[in-house]
C-alpha cells in the first residue's frame, strides 16, 4: 500500500440492506446496514497477499457556500483527500449526513483471471447533533424562551478524521447561528433531581421537558471535559474556542441571559443538553451518547 489514489468509483445506485442487530465488523463496530459495490483495478504485481487501503465517503458533502459539491475529481494522493472539507448545508436526516470511513481490502479467492479482494468498512458521521431541552422548577412560574443562538462556529469541517495539528480552522469568520425560530412558553416543570455530570443513565422522564431545538453541527474539538462536566454556565469566560450557546429567556415578567460553554463536540456524536431554570439560576443535565445507540431509519442513501 502507498499514498496514491489507484482508481476511484462513484455509485448513487447501490441498495442499502439492514442486517441482524448485533451484527459487527472485524474491529466490533456495530453494523446497521450494508451495500456492495465492485470496481476493477489493473495493476501490476499482485498477488493474494497484496492489501488495498478504501477510503468511503457517503452522501453528497458541499463547500463554500453550501451549494457546491465537493470536488474528488483531481484528488491523486490519501494526504490531498484527507485534506476535503465541507459546510453544513440542509440535510434530510440523520442518513443523510456526510460520512466517512476506511479499510483495508484483503484476498478473497480467484475468479478466473481475476484476483477478488472485498473490505468492510465502518462508515462514521462526519457532523455531531444535539439536541436542547428545557423546564420550569415550579409550576406556578411564567417561563417564555425568547432567543437561543450558538457561537464560535467552525467555518469547515473535515470530511476524515485527521489530527488536529492538521486542520486548519476559523472561529471567528462565522456569525452566531440562531436556534430558535420563535418564542417558546414553557408550560411544564420538573421538580426532581437532577443528574449529576457522572450520571450517564438517560433522563427518565423527557416529556417534563419541552424540545427547544435539534441541529446538526460541525465538530469543535475546543474545551476540557473534566470533573466539572462537558458544560460550563457562565463563570470565568473561557479562553479557547469552545461552543458558546447565549440563551435569552423572561422569566416572572424579567428579562435574563445565560451563556452555556460546551466542550469537545465530536463526530457522530449525540449530546442532549436538558436545562431547568428557576428562578436566576439554570440547572444543567447534559447526556452525551455515541450517535450509533440510536435508531436510525433504513434505508435509503440519496
Amino acid at each position: 500500500m502507498n499514498d496514491k489514489i489507484i482508481t476511484s468509483i462513484v455509485s448513487s445506485h447501490n441498495v442499502w440492506t439492514p442486517v441482524p442487530v448485533g451484527e459487527t465488523d472485524e474491529e466490533g463496530n456495530e453494523i446497521d446496514i450494508r451495500t456492495t459495490l465492485q470496481t476493477e483495478i489493473e495493476a501490476d504485481e499482485i498477488n493474494e497477499k497484496s492489501k488495498f487501503k478504501i477510503y468511503l465517503v457517503l452522501n453528497q458533502p458541499f463547500e463554500k457556500d453550501s451549494t457546491t459539491p465537493v470536488d474528488f475529481t483531481n484528488v491523486t494522493s490519501i494526504e490531498e483527500l484527507k485534506q476535503k472539507t465541507f459546510v453544513l448545508t440542509e440535510y434530510g436526516g440523520d442518513n443523510k449526513v456526510p460520512m466517512t470511513g476506511e479499510g483495508t481490502a484483503k484476498f478473497s479467492y480467484v475468479d478466473g483471471n481475476k484476483i477478488i479482494f472485498d473490505a468492510s468498512i465502518y462508515a462514521k458521521r462526519c457532523v455531531a447533533k444535539l439536541g436542547i431541552y428545557c423546564t420550569k422548577a415550579s409550576e406556578t412560574s411564567e417561563l417564555t424562551i425568547k432567543e437561543i443562538t450558538l457561537s464560535k462556529v467552525p467555518d469547515k469541517g473535515y470530511l476524515f478524521d485527521i489530527p488536529v495539528d492538521e486542520r486548519s480552522i476559523d472561529y471567528k469568520k462565522t456569525v452566531p447561528l440562531s436556534l430558535l425560530d420563535r418564542d417558546i412558553a414553557i408550560d411544564v416543570y420538573y421538580s426532581g433531581t437532577m443528574p449529576g455530570f457522572s450520571d450517564d443513565s438517560f433522563f427518565e422522564d423527557e416529556n417534563s421537558f419541552i424540545e427547544l431545538s435539534q441541529f446538526y453541527l460541525l465538530e469543535n474539538l475546543n474545551g476540557i471535559v473534566d470533573d466539572n462536566g462537558f458544560i460550563q454556565v457562565d463563570g470565568q469566560v473561557p479562553s479557547d474556542d469552545r461552543y458558546y450557546i447565549t440563551l435569552r429567556y423572561i422569566l416572572n415578567g424579567g428579562n435574563y441571559e445565560k451563556k452555556i460553554y460546551v466542550s469537545q463536540i465530536e463526530r457522530n456524536q449525540y449530546s442532549k443538553i436538558y436545562i431547568r431554570i428557576n428562578d436566576t439560576t439554570i440547572t444543567i443535565y447534559c447526556q452525551v451518547n455515541s450517535w450509533t445507540e440510536h435508531e436510525i431509519d433504513v434505508p435509503a442513501f440519496e
